[in-house]
């Protein structure tokens, strides 16, 4: 194996893969930060840079060829470097919950998400922009693999019930959550809905947890 493809690897597809696996689980996370939103920032960089590190093919050239890595290139420089010089560009993230919904009220824990906000190109979901541009630099540095990421989703029952923990394994502090509901469509995807039903709702906290004032 060449040190490249290690690379590509430990740098993508790895911290792809462990973030895909840490929103699986059933936590309330702070909103605009926690360790959710500094792994979104890690893996963007990654993403944009590992062409021009590997083959001297720079983002410029690449951002014409795929919409997501371009919101991926215009994330990491937003997320680096803060205000950008092209207001058309900025962009940022936030973390949320989402919910699937039943016709019938219920409601299941599906995955927490990373949403990416884009002055041009409104909201998007991380993980799945994230995926579509590390397939993309896999394709233009001809790095050959079996990796097929899924997004994973719960598939537990529905209840009227949620309940959520605030822990500090993946954020030092809390301050508030996004909670977001979804119904699956005909077509496969899940689209957002209003929750338009009585929901108990309970969130614990670490008592570690540092909660702002």
């Amino acid at each position: 194996m060449t040190e490249e493809k290690i690379k590509f690897l430990n740098n993508v597809i790895k911290p792809w893969e462990i973030l895909n696996k840490q929103l699986s689980f059933p936590f309330s996370v702070n909103t605009s930060v926690s360790d959710f939103t500094n792994s979104a920032t890690n893996l963007s960089v990654s993403i944009k840079h590992f062409p021009e590190n590997s083959h001297n093919l720079k983002p410029k050239q690449l951002i014409v060829e795929s919409g997501s890595y371009k919101i991926i290139s215009d994330l990491a420089d937003s997320l680096k470097h803060g205000r950008l010089s092209s207001e058309n560009r900025q962009c940022g993230v936030f973390v949320g919950s989402m919910f699937e919904r039943n016709p019938n009220g219920l409601v299941r824990f599906l995955r927490n998400t990373i949403n990416i906000k884009h002055a041009t190109y409104g909201e998007c979901d991380f993980m799945e922009i994230s995926r579509e541009s590390a397939l993309f630099v896999a394709s233009k540095v001809n790095f050959r693999s079996d990796w097929n990421p899924q997004i994973l989703n719960n598939n537990g029952e529905f209840s009227n019930k949620i309940h959520v923990h605030a822990s500090i394994t993946n954020q030092v502090a809390w301050k508030s959550m996004t909670m977001q509901f979804v119904e699956f469509s005909e077509d496969g995807t899940y689209k957002k809905v209003d929750l338009n039903s009585t929901i108990e709702f309970t969130l614990t906290v670490d008592k570690k947890l540092t909660i702002p004032k």
